[in-house]
């Protein structure tokens, strides 16, 4: 009995370890034109056991293997420890590109939640359209703040820019659309607080037949602090310039998800900008030299040697 306790609290133990080790980032989108985000899917990954794999991606792909490598060949079992670590490296590999990160879709399932989502989620439609909006006809002279009256020449000229204007207004079209309508993803980590923005033109979900990717970015605690977010296609056509009703979330389905770990950078130099001065056509000034930047100094220790002059040679005795 007591054994059969102990297993179960090792378990439960496992279970909640495991628990605490998964990271889960909800997934929000809305377009552009849209005052709120809706709930989309999950992303669920265990952030240990990648950083495990990819510590060993590092340990077989990093500077010190080509030094093992040569000290192995160096050895009376080169051949065997080559070919162990290439494949030990090859399982590494293929560990990483299997690693199992999972997203699950949030699909509405009730019909008048479908058909909400349809009426009210139109993905590559142009942004909000700007009406013109047009200022009445001027009636009658006009009394300003300080109690004066506008003359019959000043109204005249009023209503002469008014007309003009309402006359171009007829020329021109209606309603002038706006720039594409982006299509914008949120990711969050409720657990701690965090989350981040990413948006794409919508067509071009539409051109990559809903072909989405998803690059989450780790830092050195193994903490999502930022993620990429792309299609497969990098350019819309003019028959994806159409609106495009959404009604199921199932078109998001297919959704690739890649984590990098940090990276060590290069190390740069930050050089400071200087001033460039001009002279008077506006042409950079030549650098100077050094006589000329510091004459100042030197003139009066030469005036100085001169008038002076060395020590007084000793005479002979």
């Amino acid at each position: 009995m007591k054994l059969n306790s102990f297993i179960l609290a090792l378990t439960l133990a496992a279970s909640a370890q495991v628990y605490a080790e998964e990271v889960t980032l909800g997934v929000w989108h809305k377009l552009s034109d849209h005052e709120s985000f809706e709930k989309r899917g999950e992303i669920r990954f265990d952030a240990d056991q990648w950083h495990v794999l990819n510590q060993q991606r590092i340990q077989h792909s990093g500077p010190n293997a080509a030094f093992n490598a040569a000290t192995a060949a160096n050895s009376k079992a080169s051949r065997l420890q080559q070919q162990q670590a290439a494949k030990q490296k090859q399982q590494t590999e293929l560990q990483l590109q299997n690693f199992p990160i999972t997203y699950e879709n949030i699909v509405p399932t009730a019909a008048s939640a479908i058909e909400t989502l349809a009426n009210d989620f139109v993905l590559n439609v142009r942004a909000p359209v700007k009406h013109y909006e047009r200022d009445p006809k001027p009636e009658e002279l006009h009394t300003y703040d300080d109690g004066v009256t506008e003359t019959q020449e000043e109204f005249d000229q009023r209503l002469e820019e008014w007309t003009l204007l309402q006359e171009e207004l007829d020329n021109a079209p209606e309603k002038t659309p706006g720039t594409v309508a982006f299509y914008q993803i949120m990711l969050k980590d409720e657990s701690r607080g965090w989350q981040a923005l990413s948006s794409i033109k919508s067509c071009l979900l539409v051109a990559s037949d809903f072909q989405e990717k998803i690059a989450l970015h780790l830092d050195q605690d193994r903490k999502v602090f930022a993620f990429d977010y792309y299609t497969t296609s990098d350019q819309c056509n003019e028959e994806h310039n159409k609106e495009y009703p959404i009604k199921s979330l199932d078109v998001f389905k297919n959704v690739k998800v890649t984590i990098d770990g940090p990276q060590t950078a290069p190390k740069s130099n930050f050089h400071k900008a200087q001033a460039i001065k001009v002279d008077e056509t506006g042409k950079p000034e030549a650098e100077k030299t050094f006589f000329q930047k510091y004459w100042v100094y030197i003139m009066p220790l030469v005036i100085i040697f001169l008038f002076t002059g060395g020590e007084p040679e000793k005479r002979a005795e």
